[in-house]
């Protein structure tokens, strides 16, 4: 699975490419479970209710 943060201004790692916050520009990628930093609400709401496009 792919997660993705902005480089600048957050530490909350998004894994649903259909998340508002998804981002498309100047981020990180790790393809492992991040240690540090957050992961998002919405994807985990999306995730929650079978909702998430990873």
């Amino acid at each position: 699975m792919e997660y993705r943060k902005k480089k600048t201004g957050s530490d909350t790692w998004h894994f649903c490419k259909n998340c508002s916050n998804w981002p498309t520009t100047d981020y990180d990628t790790r393809y492992d479970k991040p240690t540090t930093g957050e992961l998002c609400d919405q994807c985990r709401a999306k995730e929650a209710n079978k909702n998430c496009s990873k």
